[in-house]
């Protein structure tokens, strides 16, 4: 090799020598400045790196930053949006020169992020430069290390502000590189916490590799579980992903999820939660809603506007109680019950929510397969709620009552700020003798009952409704008996409920009993009262009024036979709905009580009895014309412009 040749190569070694030197003993510190101003044009944000800037070469070149601050947006609370104490990773050199980013490692120690939203709904993770090229891709990350990372989130737009704090889980120790998460603060307005540990947030991008996932989270009253393995984590898809949910009221789930459900009782759920697309399910769910079990599936459809909600319900052992929530009455626990209506009223006055009766709609099937009640006895529920475009219907809602049917058929036409209401109700097939168990009356004299009700009202509240109802309202009766006692005493007929006390009452036979109002805002007047015995024919008249919870009847007892004592006073059902009051017309009574002690003066106690002797002589009505007529009134106007 000639000498120049080898000066040559010397002074290639001496250059290369020199350059490793230079770079090894680089001081790349030198470099923050520069770095520091390229984020500041990407970002549009501050930018500096406060601590060393280490760079240790090899294939994959280790990097070091400590002291890391990124600003905020003008408008932000804080004025830093983050702050690492480090930064550790590796980066692969081949894929870095293609323009795909690869960091094998990647480790953030003491990291403050403040991620916010203003009033307007603008987050402040969108910066004034960022790249708007969807298909640029995301950097690689093999390993994530997580120590002492702690992240604020704040939306004023709907009432959330809450901190949270992860870690990973050091080598060596249960659950080692899985993520230890904890949060706390305020959530939709409700004080919140989320407790719990998940997979690597490296696997999340993997719908191949289970992803486990165990958090258990509050919000206000609502507690809920979910533990689990994740099948495609981004999509919350798995059938292995089982969640707890209980809490006061199913209705407070509304701002946390933005489904609209009852209000109920205290409830406790479980079953599986899935998600596919945009559609999310609550499946083969069971559990307990106030005294009532209840177990199902339940599934929202957010890709539709407004979203669908699916449902198919059921419960084996339903306490009816446990509805009151739907129309606004008592919901079987005092602390979630809504505000009680005045102290002299009864009828339900809690609004039902325009939000919700807009917000979705669904297609939602209920069965109650048995019925606990105090006092009606109901024996089935099966119902199917439409809601659409702010129209609710219950086609049918069906009620088995005492052997029989209320069939019931209920549209509610939410589109404008008041609610109008349609219903029509068939009382079919019902047992007295069911119906009255404490009557002891035996299939010979038993009576079947049958009605109707047609109802159009406008309201948002069922006082409201029943307070603007127009309608009519009958129930008809053929056969049956009634207790001989209220017969008489209802003519005050005391000669004739002497023996009925010492001997015992009895049944009377039942010829007929039809009853039919006919309404008006509310204010409903008696058309047809008659209970038709063989012993008299009591009618009555009056009304009951709606709007001030009102009762005013009067019932008129008129004998078939001779009584030698009846005072034949009118029998007065007055008060309300909450103090009702029943008692006879004591001005009557009393002048022929006056006149029986006068003429007992006059006559030497021989004319004593006249005032009070009742003659009888009432007639036998036409029942199968009662019938009739109540059964088959002409329905009002208004019962249209419900439907429109």
């Amino acid at each position: 090799m000639s000498r120049s040749k080898k000066r040559w190569l010397g002074g290639i070694a001496v250059f290369l020598a020199l350059v490793t030197a230079g770079i090894y003993f680089f001081d790349w510190n030198l470099l923050r400045g520069p770095i520091a101003r390229r984020v500041e044009h990407a970002t549009g944000r501050s930018f500096a790196i406060n601590g060393d800037l280490n760079v240790h070469l090899s294939m994959t070149p280790r990097i070091t930053v400590n002291g890391l601050v990124l600003g905020n947006a003008a408008w932000a609370k804080e004025p830093t949006m983050a702050e690492i104490g480090r930064l550790d990773f590796t980066v692969e050199l081949l894929p870095l020169l293609g323009g795909r980013v690869v960091l094998p490692e990647l480790a953030l120690t003491e990291a403050r992020v403040s991620l916010e939203k203003n009033a307007e709904g603008i987050a402040n993770w969108q910066f004034d430069n960022q790249s708007k090229d969807p298909n640029k891709p995301l950097p690689s990350i093999g390993a994530l290390t997580l120590d002492r990372a702690h992240v604020d989130y704040r939306d004023p737009t709907i009432k959330t502000d809450i901190a949270t704090d992860i870690s990973t889980i050091p080598a060596g120790e249960k659950n080692e590189g899985r993520l230890k998460v904890s949060a706390k603060g305020r959530v939709k307005g409700m004080q919140s916490t989320v407790d719990g540990i998940v997979g690597s947030v490296l696997a999340l991008d993997s719908a191949n590799k289970p992803y486990p996932i165990a958090l258990r989270a509050a919000f206000g009253s609502t507690r809920a579980l979910v533990d689990g393995t994740l099948l495609d984590p981004l999509h919350v898809k798995g059938e292995d992903l089982r969640f707890d949910l209980e809490g006061s009221d199913l209705a407070q789930l509304f701002p946390l999820i933005g489904v609209p459900l009852p209000p109920t009782p205290p409830y406790k759920l479980s079953g599986h939660l899935n998600h596919a697309g945009d559609v999310w399910t609550f499946r083969k769910f069971a559990g307990r809603v106030g005294n009532s079990d209840l177990a199902g599936d339940f599934g929202v459809d957010r890709g539709q506007k407004p979203q669908m909600i699916t449902a198919d319900l059921v419960s084996r052992n339903l306490d009816v109680k446990d509805l009151g929530g739907f129309v606004g009455a008592d919901r079987g626990d005092a602390k979630a019950s809504p505000k009680p209506p005045p102290a002299d009223r009864v009828l339900p006055q809690e609004l039902f929510s325009l939000e919700k009766l807009r917000v979705a709609n669904a297609d939602v099937k209920f069965r109650g397969e048995r019925v606990i009640t105090q006092k009606l006895p109901l024996d089935e529920i099966v119902a199917h709620l439409k809601l659409r475009d702010g129209v609710l219907s219950f086609e049918p809602l069906n009620f088995g009552v005492a052997g029989g049917n209320l069939v019931s058929q209920v549209r509610m036409d939410a589109r404008e700020q008041v609610i109008k209401t349609h219903l029509d109700m068939a009382v079919k097939q019902v047992h007295l003798e069911k119906l009255f168990p404490s009557f002891r009356l035996n299939q010979a004299n038993a009576g079947v009952i049958t009605g109707r009700t047609t109802l159009d009202t406008t309201g948002n509240s069922v006082a409201a409704m029943l307070s603007k109802a127009d309608g009519d309202m009958a129930l008809m009766m053929e056969g049956g008996s009634v207790s001989e006692l209220l017969v008489r005493l209802l003519n005050l007929d005391v000669a004739n409920a002497l023996p009925v006390l010492l001997t015992g009452d009895r049944q009377l036979p039942v010829r007929c009993m039809v009853t039919h109002l006919k309404g008006k805002e509310g204010d409903f007047k008696v058309q047809t009262l008659v209970l038709d015995t063989g012993k008299a024919v009591v009618t009555g008249n009056g009304g009951i009024n709606f709007a001030n919870e009102a009762l005013d009847l009067t019932l008129v007892s008129k004998s078939k036979g001779f009584s030698l004592a009846a005072l034949r006073g009118p029998i007065h059902i007055k008060g309300t709905f909450k103090n009702p009051k029943v008692g006879p017309d004591l001005s009557q009574a009393v002048g022929r009580g006056a006149a029986a002690v006068a003429l007992g003066i006059v006559t030497g106690g021989v004319g004593a009895l006249l005032p009070l002797i009742d003659l009888g002589g009432a007639k036998d009505s036409n029942c199968a014309e009662l019938i009739g007529q109540a059964g088959s009134p002409a329905r009002p106007k208004a019962a249209n412009s419900a439907k429109r």
